[in-house]
Order: structure tokens, then sequence, then C-alpha cells
């Protein structure tokens, strides 16, 4: 027959032999579709760990005519396959009695003990699975939720025992695991016969509650201290080849484990703050069910995890914060008379354990003296004398003032709401200004009408902001209060104009090297961002409303417009200067910062003052010619030190008897006057630069940075860009511009809000991460760099 006419060609029979053979396999593959889903989330969770535990097949090889345990079974996992006699060799050489045994391992034998324990990872799951933490973190999790995790008295951190059947497969309870939602707060669903296996002691709060309590995730496992501070951006994502904990822990004396990085910086915590060590020494002793008297160290400190232990996070505020009394930064330090009180120090929005940006300048010797005020305090402004004049102690200067300000000073002893005179504000956004109408209708509760009127400071636009805030508002109760604005505040080089031409900028990477310096060394600070550019922007529309100020409503004349001087002495990069606020004993300053409005910071000097007279000195010479300067026409021979305290440098006195007092002989040097720099939200600080030099505190703005085994995406360099493009800073970018200026004290401030401010482990953990970051750049030495913290107290110590 030919093969046309009936023969099927052998084209057809290859697609028949292939449907044949298919069809068995498309009818299993609906079977096991099927029964899966007749079966409830535990049960197949107990079917899988019933066909995944290796010493269940080979039970079932024994039962059922097999080779036992000689047979080679492949078990597919979520991570690979093993036979079954690997398997329980690999069971045998992992014993995992806390979470620590699992930080010790490394990422090769993590994946070997999951394929010999038969843990399988969900559909969608493996690409989470990246980095040695998350790793940890997932088996951890599994054995919590399994009634796994042993605990050092009882087996288990729950306190569960192991019941095993004849041939060795386990019984465990059937808590839903976290990928079908047990833990998250789904219905346990459990059948007639299903029971939990009873605990013998009180489940311990697991992770998921230690960071609901806290607003913190658990600390995972991060590169070690060295390899951080070595080259920070550098992440190991290889999934096969991540073996880079084994070179850089250091064994202890335990041989079973090693130390890793969060061990170190855990003891480093507990270290510096005792009271927070004594929390966790009681809550371990607690869950141990006795007294523990043992000293923590690196050899026994994954017994203190804090992930694992219901201690007792600190509560105390200002001076009962834990950190007054005991961060390197603040230790042994004495009171002066000048301070700074970190109000808030979140950006973006207020939250639980941090407010805003506003910082406090206290200036202490204003009106110390029967409330008429220092000598010191004389200044040359109208409204300066009129205080002194009025009695009114005027020491209290804000820098910033966003949402919330008027609640965190009412949380405060620090900072009192009728002794702010000044407030300067860096730039409009919201977390920096929000805050300044509601704080004036808390002053204006605690001052008289015929007060001084507050000083309020800030970029072009600002007075127009407020006038129509109050006006709409109705505040009738706001203080007298005037407002002087910065005028030509202009956008850094480095920030270019959308092509929509709508006063949006942006920054440019390429630009920031570019425009640093031109051929004669001063920098391209273009007029660009002014008042007239964008027809549409407040600064440009502002002048046009027709809303006059009233005294009904707080605003007085005298305010000033004050222009930027390009050719200022100070001036550095070509960047212009404000000359704020000039007093006889406190100078302020302002130069533009890069951020993606216009944006100033601030530098308040105090002014040098005469050295002191030494009395000693002076003394013996005037009693032993008494009669002769009364001889002379003196009446009060004691007043004569007054006379060689005024001698100019150089001068001398001679006494009747022919004694000669020079004036450096009796007085002591200049004391060189304090300086304070606070910047604004700044991409680059470098405008500053000649304002801040040799500044006694830095407060620089450290938004966000990278800290490997927290952040589990980007590295280091990623962060910093992102930190640029959005006008912000790390704390390695705070700590280069600290050296830069050679300031002796760096705060860095303006967090992000996933940076909590608590005092909980946790978040101590991060913040010292973050000094250290800013350390190794700054080279300061420890107790010269702090990463702040609300109603943070902050002497200015003289150090010249």
């Amino acid at each position: 027959m030919p093969a046309s006419e009936g023969a099927p060609s052998d084209a057809r029979r290859r697609r028949r032999a292939c449907g044949v053979r298919s069809q068995p396999l498309f009818f299993a593959t609906s079977m096991v579709l099927l029964a899966r889903a007749a079966l409830s989330p535990s049960s197949r969770r107990g079917v899988a760990r019933a066909f995944s535990n290796p010493a269940a097949i080979a039970s079932r090889q024994r039962r059922f005519g097999g080779r036992g345990g000689t047979q080679s079974v492949r078990l597919a996992t979520g991570t690979g396959t093993c036979s079954a006699t690997d398997a329980r060799d690999e069971a045998a050489r992992f014993v995992v009695a806390s979470r620590g045994d699992l930080e010790g391992m490394t990422v090769k034998e993590l994946k070997s003990y999951m394929t010999s324990q038969g843990i399988v990872v969900p559909r969608g799951q493996g690409s989470k699975l990246k980095l040695k933490g998350q790793i940890v973190e997932f088996i951890w999790n599994h054995r919590a939720d399994d009634g796994e995790g042993a605990d050092v008295a009882n087996g288990g951190v729950d306190g569960a025992d192991d019941v095993r059947g004849a041939d060795g497969e386990i019984f465990e309870d059937e808590t839903p695991s976290v990928a079908n939602g047990g833990v998250n707060g789904a219905d346990d669903v459990r059948g007639a016969n299903e029971h939990k296996t009873p605990s013998s002691t009180p489940r311990r709060r697991g992770n998921l509650a230690r960071s609901a309590r806290t607003g913190m995730p658990p600390l995972p496992p991060v590169a070690s201290i060295a390899e951080e501070e070595e080259n920070e951006e550098e992440v190991d994502n290889d999934d096969d080849d991540d073996d880079d904990d084994e070179s850089d822990v250091t064994p202890t004396a335990t041989a079973s484990r090693v130390v890793t990085a969060k061990d170190r910086i855990f003891l480093d915590v507990l270290n510096r703050y005792p009271p927070l060590r004594e929390s966790v020494l009681r809550a371990r002793a607690s869950s141990a069910g006795g007294a523990n008297d043992e000293e923590i160290t690196l050899s026994n400190i994954h017994e203190y995890d804090p992930s694992l232990l219901d201690y007792v996070v600190p509560s105390g505020v200002g001076e009962d914060d834990v950190r007054q009394r005991h961060h390197p930064v603040l230790r042994g330090a004495t009171q002066s008379d000048m301070d700074l009180i970190f109000v808030g120090t979140a950006s973006c929005a207020p939250g639980i354990t941090r407010g805003v940006s506003c910082t406090a300048l206290r200036l202490n010797w204003r009106g110390a003296r029967d409330g008429r005020g220092d000598d010191r305090a004389a200044g040359k402004d109208a409204s300066s004398s009129a205080e002194q004049r009025a009695g009114h102690v005027s020491g209290t200067w804000l820098f910033d003032c966003g949402e919330s300000t008027q609640l965190s000073i009412q949380r405060t002893p620090s900072v009192k709401p009728g002794k702010i005179s000044k407030i300067f504000v860096t730039h409009c956004h919201g977390d920096h200004s929000f805050g300044l109408p509601g704080l004036l209708c808390l002053m204006g509760t605690d001052r008289d009408r015929s007060s001084p009127p507050v000083e309020i400071h800030g970029p072009e636009g600002l007075r127009m902001w407020l006038r129509a805030a109050i006006r709409y508002s109705v505040s009738r109760v706001v203080p007298p209060y005037r407002v002087h604005e910065l005028m030509d505040v202009p956008m850094a080089p480095e920030w270019t104009e959308g092509r929509w031409k709508n006063g949006r900028y942006y920054f440019q990477l390429g630009r920031e090297r570019e425009n640093r310096a031109n051929g004669d060394g001063r920098g391209n600070w273009r007029m660009q961002g002014l008042a007239g550019e964008d027809p549409t922007s407040w600064i440009s529309r502002a002048p046009m409303l027709n809303l006059e100020a009233s005294r009904d409503f707080g605003e007085v004349d005298g305010g000033r417009d004050i222009f930027p001087a390009y050719d200022h002495p100070l001036s550095h990069d070509g960047a212009p200067v404000w000359e704020v606020v000039s007093e006889d004993d406190v100078a302020v300053r302002a130069a533009p910062m890069s951020h993606g409005v216009p944006c100033v910071g601030y530098v308040v000097e105090e002014r040098d003052q005469p050295g002191r007279l030494q009395p000693e000195l002076v003394r013996e010479a005037i009693e032993r010619n008494r009669e002769g300067l009364k001889a002379a026409g003196i009446r009060n021979p004691m007043k004569v030190m007054a006379t060689v305290k005024d001698l100019p440098v150089g001068g001398s006195y001679e006494f009747p008897d022919g004694t000669v007092l020079r004036q450096e002989d009796v007085v002591e040097p200049p004391r060189r006057g304090r300086k304070v720099v606070i910047c604004g939200d700044t991409a680059n600080s470098r405008a500053l630069e000649g304002l801040g030099k040799d500044a006694d505190v830095l407060v620089h703005e450290a938004t966000n940075t990278f800290l490997p085994g927290v952040d589990k995406d980007g590295d280091l360099k990623l962060v910093t860009k992102d930190a640029k493009i959005h006008g912000h800073s790390t704390p390695y970018m705070a700590g280069e511009f600290a050296k830069r200026i050679n300031a002796k004290t760096l705060c860095l401030n303006h967090f992000s809000a996933r940076y909590k401010g608590d005092q909980s482990i946790e978040s101590m953990t991060i913040m010292t991460r973050m000094e250290r970051q800013a350390l190794k750049a700054s080279g300061l030495p420890e107790d010269a760099v702090a990463a702040a913290w609300d109603f943070m107290v902050l002497p200015v110590a003289r150090t010249g």
C-alpha cells in the first residue's frame, strides 16, 4: 500500500508514540494536584515531611522490601538532592541547639543542613535566600514553626520534646508555617484528632514578637566588623561560593562555635550601656529559672540573643536616658554655659521614637545675673537692647521647627517655650518648617504682649508663608514676631532644572565633579533657583500677594531682607555668605547647601573672650603700695586690678615703689570663642568649609546608609548615590566633612524613619554601626562622634 493511502508516516507514528507516553504522566500529575488540593495546608506539610524525612524513607524501604539504608533514593528539596544514607550522615554532623549554632555555619553547611533535615523551600521564596542571614532566619523560623527549636534546658525553644515513632519518624505539632500564614494570624485549621504537642515551659518571644514590641527587625548576622570597615560596599550574593565568614570570624574557647560580627557589636553595646546589660542578665536569669551571676563574654554571648529574651527596654527621657549617662561623647561631660538639645532627629515625618528636625542651642550666660543678663549680652541690635531692658531671658535659639515640634518641646524640661528668642529655618520642606505656626501659638500662651519679638530667620518666602498660615488659622495668640529673609539662596551647581522648566531641580552626579572648581579655583555657584525664574513658584508669587503685616496677628515691623556676599573673606568654593546676626557676644552666618530646594546651613560663633586676671599676682603689689597709691589720688587701691586687667597686650603698669606688672604676666591669654555648625539637608556641605573651620561641634545629617546584614539589597555605593540624588548624606559623607573642617565633635541627625530612636538593643546596635562609619571617615576618637537621639543634651565645652 502506498504510504499516502493508509500507512502512517514516520512523523505520525512519532506523534502517536509521544501521545501514548505522555498520557500516564498527565494522569499522574493530575492525581497529585487533586490530592494536594484536597489536603489542608498543615496536612500537606505533614505529607511533605513524611516523604522527605531520611529516616522515614529508609523505614519504608525496609518495610516494602527495598534495600534499606543502602539504596540510593534521591530526595527532592528546595536546595538540592541527596541519598538517604548521605542525609543521615549529614544530620549526624550538625547539632543545632541554638540560633548561634546556625550563625556559626557557613552557607554551604547551612544548605547541607537544610537538605539533611528535609527542609523544603516554598515556591517563590528561593530567590529570597541569597545571603547567609536570610538562610539562618528561614531555618530558625522553620524550626520554631515545627516546635524543633532546641533550648539549652528543655530541648527546644518552645519547650516541646521531640516525639519519635519506632522507625525514627518525627511526630511534631502541626502549627501552620509562615508561608501558610500560621504565624501571621491565619486560623489554625486542625482535624478532630489533631492536637498540639504539650509544652513543658512557656513560649518565649520569638523573632516576630520581638519585632512587634521594638519596631525593629531582628538583627541578622552581618559581615565581620573588619570586613565592614575595610569595604562597606561589597556584598557577597554568590549562592554557591559564600564562605565569607570563615576567614573573618574569631574562634572562641568553645570549639563548636565561632564569634560573629553580630556577637562583637552586641557585646560592645552591652558594655557601653550597663543598665541595658543588667536588663539582659535579669531576663536570662528569669528564662533559666534561677539566678545568673555569670559575665557576658564572647564565649557565651550567643545565649543572650535579644530576640529570644523578653528583656525590659529602658524608657527614660533626657537625663534618665541611658545614653545620656553612658554614651562615650557624654561620659564625664560637665555643665557648660553653652549646650545643644536635639529636640527632633528624624527626617520626613515624626514617629513614635523620633520627632522631626529641631535643634536648640542654649546660651546659658544670657540672663544669668539677677534676670538682667550677662554683661556680654549687650547686643548691637535694637531688639537685643530691648530684651535686656525688659529683663527677658533670651538664651534659647531653635534651628528648624518641623512638624509636631511643639509637642516634643513639652516632653523635655531642657527647652522652655517662653525662653525661645530666635528661630532659624534652613529650608522650606515640611519636616523643617511645618511646626513653626504651632510653636508660635504655644509660645504665645507663655509670653506677654509687651515682650520683645521673636526673631525668625530663613530663606526667601518664609515671611509671607508664615503670615498666610497665621492669618488663615486666625491665630491671634501668637507672640510678637518678625521675619528676616535670606534673599537669593542659589541652588548648588550640581543641581539642574528639568527639561520641563517647571522649577524642579535634579542632582547630576557628573556635574558634581565638573563644577567643583573652575580655572581660578572658585566654584561655579550660578544664580539659579532664584525668585522670578519660575513664575509659578512660591518665592516668585509671594511678593505679589496683597497681605500686609498686622500686629493683631503678631507680626511687627523691622524684618530685614539679608542679601548674600560672594566676596566674603570666609566664602569657600565661590559660594555666597549671609551675615545673619551680629551681636557683641555671638555672630551667626549662613552658606548654601546642596539640596533639592534653596537651603542653607548656619554657623554660630562666639566672640573671643578676654583673658581672666590672676588676682593673686596683683594683690601682693597693691598691698605693698597701698599708701603710695592713696597718696597718688587712688582712694580705693583695689581698683588698680581693673586697670591692670584692661591693659592692652604688651602693656604694663608701674607701682609707686617701682614694681612693674606686665599684662601678659598677670592676665591669662584670650579665650577662643566656641563655634557650632548646624547643616541643613545636604548632599555636599562644602560651602560651609570656610565658615566652619575648627568647629567645636558639627551637626550633620546622615539620612541613610548601607548596613550589611540589615539591608538585603544594594551596597554602599548605590545607597550613597541614592542619598545624593535626593539631596541627603550618609555617615561617611558627614565624617569626611568633619575631617575637612577639623571639627572636634560630630553629631549625626536627620535619620530615615527606618532607624528607630528608642533604647532597645536593636536600635542602639544600628546607631553604633552608623557611628563607626562616621568614625572611620572622620578619624575622630570614639568619644567625639554620636548618632543623636531625641532630647540628647550636649554641652559645648571650651577647648582653647
